[in-house]
């Protein structure tokens, strides 16, 4: 069955600032999640309880592939299901329960924690953000009418998620009165726990009650049935998921080889919170300030104006000398990255909500969550790829980590670090450069959508 659109302004319910607000909180306590699970806590599986390293990075790996695949099933379901189940926000309620579960048990393993425990609860906690995050990017293309507002709610968005990852780093050097120490324990990580459900779940439960459901207002549920021929044959969907895929790829390698970098090559590990705390801070500062450029620029050319910039500034973290003595250059350097990269924080999501348009104008059918769910799969997908090609790389030039490496070793981390991440990334931008989606192709879509 399809609705009918009468006008434009019954077409979705335009958002308050104070409602903007309420409907991204939730970004923030979600932080807390994706952080330790990329980060440390398989690392801290592994020298806490009888887990060996082996065994965490076959599981881990397990769960990830198992949860893209899976992704695609939450997105059709959100779509199918949305409007007759009380809407997008109550998979919001039923991860928040799901997700504080999961972190209660993987956050406090005993000593002699099996692997079987840590694959069940990591499982469980990448299940229960996908549940999260694919239906809450569907419902945030929905309601933005407007490019102008769909690029507020997801820089908001933004903001506090990097907002919940700045809080995650400083929770650490908050309490070190009482641990003694500014990295993670197991205390600090049940104050996370606990932190995490004082806010997620009043937070999902406001949501619900508070911001509009505009899927009602939206075209018929989707059939399965000719879904991916169908999906095969919209360009600016298959352009932007070519950009995003080669952005992963380069993002994964930078990001499997920043802590050596930083830890080997810089020796300031110790200062590793520090850095991300003026990463994050930075990013806070610079998303408004990128956000109002979308007066003078399309905003999928923010977006890859962002990738340029940040590939051609990365070669200069190599110019403070190693030691602790230039750590203020370096974190001037980080903040230069953090505020260059803010836009990819808000422009990939907000630029993918006028592709939802562009597919429901030629379709008529909501598949939006469909959509957001094949980003997710793809992001997962290259960002794993990467980071698997960043590490192969370094065996192949026999790098040794935590140690001072020297001549094609050196050679090669320095070289994944500054270069290799950089070329996926500026054809990424090429790409972006050239969306076929821009403000005037975006308002003609709008105005033969809703005249219909």
């Amino acid at each position: 069955m399809v609705s009918v659109l009468p006008n434009a302004s019954d077409a979705r319910p335009e958002l308050t600032r104070w409602k903007t607000w309420l409907y991204a909180f939730p970004a923030l306590p979600a932080a807390f999640i994706i952080l330790p699970m990329n980060i440390f806590i398989p690392a801290f599986y592994a020298s806490h309880t009888t887990v060996t390293l082996l065994q965490i990075g076959t599981v881990t790996s397990a769960c990830r592939v198992i949860d893209a695949l899976v992704d695609p099933a939450i997105g059709f379901m959100s779509d199918r299901c949305s409007a007759r189940s009380g809407g997008r926000g109550i998979w919001g309620v039923a991860s928040a329960v799901l997700c504080c579960i999961a972190l209660y048990f993987l956050f406090q393993p005993s000593p002699h924690t099996t692997v079987l425990y840590y694959g069940i609860w990591a499982f469980a906690l990448y299940l229960g953000y996908s549940l999260f995050e694919i239906p809450r990017c569907a419902w945030g293309a929905e309601l933005g009418s407007r490019p102008s507002l769909r690029t507020r709610i997801n820089a908001t968005v933004g903001l506090f998620t990097i907002a919940g990852s700045l809080i995650f780093w400083l929770v650490p050097v908050i309490l070190f009165r009482f641990y003694g120490t500014t990295g993670f324990t197991q205390g600090t990580l049940s104050v996370i726990v606990w932190l995490y459900a004082a806010l997620m779940l009043p937070a999902v439960v406001c949501v619900l009650r508070y911001v509009p459901d505009a899927s009602s207002v939206r075209t018929g549920a989707p059939a399965l049935r000719g879904l991916v021929q169908s999906l095969t044959r919209n360009r600016p969907f298959v352009l932007y998921l070519l950009a995003v895929g080669l952005w992963g790829i380069g993002q994964g390698i930078w990001l499997s080889t920043t802590f050596f970098f930083l830890n080997d090559y810089l020796r300031v590990g110790s200062a590793f919170p520090f850095v991300m705390i003026v990463f994050f801070l930075s990013t806070i500062l610079a998303i408004p300030v990128w956000v109002r450029l979308e007066h003078w620029v399309e905003r999928h050319d923010i977006w890859a104006i962002s990738i340029v910039l940040t590939v051609l500034t990365r070669p200069l973290a190599l110019l403070p000398d190693p030691g602790m003595q230039n750590l203020p250059v370096i974190l001037l350097l980080t903040a230069l990255g953090g505020a260059l990269s803010a836009p990819a924080n808000f422009a990939p999501a907000a630029t993918l909500g006028d592709v939802v348009d562009y597919d429901i104008w030629k379709t008529w059918t909501n598949r939006s969550a469909t959509l957001y769910a094949l980003n997710t799969l793809v992001t997962k997908a290259t960002l794993g790829i990467g980071g698997g090609a960043g590490f192969i790389i370094l065996g192949w030039v026999h790098y040794h980590a935590g140690q001072v490496n020297h001549g094609l070793p050196l050679t090669g981390l320095l070289s994944c670090y500054t270069v290799l991440c950089g070329i996926p990334q500026l054809i990424a931008a090429a790409i972006i450069f050239r969306f076929p989606i821009g403000r005037q192709e975006h308002a003609l879509i709008r105005h033969r959508l809703h005249g219909r």
